[in-house]
């Protein structure tokens, strides 16, 4: 298991797993970057609610692109 250290809004934070260390970096860095424009957009929220919206914005992004997926999958099926 590897140790892996990411900075997100402005803290680092050392993570260990057997994950790819790119993959890791690169989520760490979208999380960043979510956080930095929803700051932006919410001047004085604390981090902790910045860390919250910000994972209710990927959980929703996650949930519609799962739909577009089963939809896409069910096309496929019924052509078959």
């Amino acid at each position: 298991m590897a140790s892996i250290s990411v900075k997100i809004y402005n803290e680092t934070y050392t993570l260990k797993t057997d994950a790819n260390e790119s993959k890791v970096v690169n989520i760490a860095h979208e999380v960043d970057e979510r956080m930095n424009k929803l700051a932006a957009q919410r001047p004085g929220m604390d981090t902790t609610k910045l860390a919250v919206w910000t994972a209710l914005d990927l959980a929703a992004e996650l949930a519609e692109l799962k739909a577009k997926h089963e939809k896409l999958v069910k096309a496929i099926e019924d052509e078959i």
